[in-house]
């Protein structure tokens, strides 16, 4: 009996002190505004300089799923998304554009990149 009684005196201490009100609040769990954004990055562009109507891939991160999901464009001209793929864009250099240097950006679902480097559009060769 008397092992009984400082069995059931043990454990109403122990009970007693893991309920301790001095104990330190445990840490809350992260919510979903503490979550790290998305955002849109372009890597490199290859090749670095085309004609118009070169077919250019971008590769970065986080783009949009398809092709609607993208808005490409050399400074304001817009270029044709050919195909999307994990990691990277498949794009052609607008017809119309003239020789020069522009910054090839690209609006993925509402987020802004632009590319590293600048792309020199040559002259047509046809």
């Amino acid at each position: 009996m008397k092992k009984q009684i400082a069995l059931v005196l043990t454990l109403v201490a122990l009970v007693m002190i893991a309920c301790n009100d001095s104990d330190p609040v445990p840490a809350a769990r992260p919510s979903l505004t503490n979550m790290p954004s998305i955002v849109t990055e372009i890597r490199s562009v290859y090749p670095s300089a085309g004609a118009p109507g070169t077919a250019v891939v971008i590769f970065g991160e986080n783009f949009g799923p398809t092709p609607a999901d993208n808005y490409v464009t050399f400074d304001s001209e817009p270029a044709e998304i050919t195909h999307v793929g994990y990691g990277f864009l498949n794009i052609i250099v607008p017809q119309h554009i003239t020789e020069g240097e522009y910054t090839i950006k690209v609006t993925a679902e509402g987020r802004v990149a632009n590319a590293p480097d600048r792309f020199r559009v040559t002259r047509s060769i046809y």
